[in-house]
Formats: C-alpha cells, structure tokens, sequence
C-alpha cells in the first residue's frame, strides 16, 4: 500500500514497466517524490488524476492507457475504491463481494474467514476492466 494524498492509497502488485518516463513527466509537472519506487509512481500519478476532479474508477482507466507492466491495483478514497488488472492480468487478485461488503486479496484464502463469505459472490477481476463501489 502506498499513500500520498489525503485519504488516498493505492495497493499495487506487480511492475510498471515505464515507471521512469511517468516519473520525468509528472516531475516537468512540479509533482516531488520521496521514493525511486515504481508504486510511488502510480500513487502519485493517481493523486494528480484525483486532484484535477476525477473520481477513482476515472483515475484508474487514465492509468490503465498511460503504464505498461504487469500488474492488479486498487485505489481507495474517503467514500470509494476501484480495481484494476493490466492485459495480462499475471497477478492474482480474487473479489469476494456481499450487499454489505466488498473485499480483494490475492488468494481465496485470505478472505475465507470473513463473516458472510459463504454468502459472497467470488470472482476473478476480468483484464483491463474497471470496477468500482462507492459508499
């Protein structure tokens, strides 16, 4: 997980392949950095598509066009979070979803002792779609 707005986080696994190029541009842009890693990267490009009034599902569909690599990624903020998985979608990523929650993990298994699970819809993210819930 990394944050670097206010009530922002974005929780990556896997790789952004061109992670330098976006860090030169946003950098021209005035955006600073406290970090060489490529999930900064992300945050900060993330931060920068909430700042100009963009919701995160939007946020999310503007990086998806810009990064290469391979990658599962959630964004969160005060009231919404969405999910997204590159073309290739090589990393895992498992949704189990109720009408009163919605978790992610990389594996059933971290979300087997949830209450209510048994009752949840569980599904794979499809490649390069969108999804976001909203409070």
């Amino acid at each position: 997980p990394y944050t670097v707005g206010p009530g922002q986080c974005l929780v990556h696994n896997g790789s952004f392949a061109n992670h330098a190029t976006i860090r030169r541009e946003l950098r021209r842009a005035g955006v600073a950095f406290d970090s060489e890693n490529d999930t900064e990267v992300g945050a900060r490009f993330v931060a920068e598509q909430l700042a100009a009034g963009r919701d995160v599902a939007t946020a999310l569909k503007d990086l998806l066009a810009v990064f290469d690599g391979f990658y599962t990624l959630l964004v969160s903020d005060h009231d919404s979070f969405a999910v997204v998985r590159d073309a290739i979608a090589c990393k895992p990523a498992v949704i189990a979803e109720t009408p009163d929650w919605v978790a992610m993990a990389s594996e059933y298994r971290a979300l087997a002792g949830l209450p209510g699970v048994e009752q949840a819809r569980i599904w794979e993210p499809e490649p390069e779609v969108v999804y976001a819930w909203t409070r």
